[in-house]
């Protein structure tokens, strides 16, 4: 099986950084197997919503960019976009890191939305032929209470999943 295109989540962790190892790596041994002769390691990284309840979503705060009085909804709204430039930032000084691989090419991808939905609708919509994540690797009651998204992940995608510990 030939990977062209790995997408990769990525969080700024330890794990996620094992994780993007693992897909240069892959990418590189892909390479003499790829029709194209390029792989795509694709870095996503989702900022999560935060979710407001609507009675307080009037409540007014100071906008951090202008000074103004804004309602709590358009300050969340300031604030995924902080975050989303932030992250590409991140993302891009990551993929520096990697520039000299000789016939991978790596892209970053931020959105707003909730992770392991956004991983499983972008693999889809993308075609991607495997998706590397690292986890925690979460047990017990922690595991029943939040889920997790690689297990999301892993068990909806539409395509191989690799986990890294």
């Amino acid at each position: 099986m030939t990977y062209n295109k790995i997408l990769v989540p990525y969080d700024s962790s330890k794990l996620s950084d094992s994780a993007l190892e693992h897909a240069i790596k892959i990418a590189k041994m892909s390479i003499s197997y790829s029709a194209e002769n390029i792989v795509n390691v694709i870095l996503f990284y989702v900022t999560p919503v935060i979710h407001i309840p609507f009675t307080i979503a009037t409540v007014l705060l100071k906008s951090n960019k202008t000074g103004e009085t804004i309602a709590l909804d358009q300050y969340i709204k300031e604030l995924h976009q902080e975050i989303k430039e932030n992250s590409i930032k991140m993302l891009d000084e990551k993929i520096k890191k990697y520039e000299g691989v000789e016939n991978v090419s790596l892209q970053s991808k931020v959105i707003i939305g909730e992770p392991a939905d956004e991983i499983i609708k972008y693999a889809n919509n993308e075609k991607i032929d495997l998706i590397i994540m690292g986890t925690t690797g979460l047990g017990g009651v922690k595991k029943f209470v939040f889920g997790s998204v690689a297990r999301n992940v892993s068990e909806k995608a539409p395509c191989p999943v690799m986990l890294i510990r």
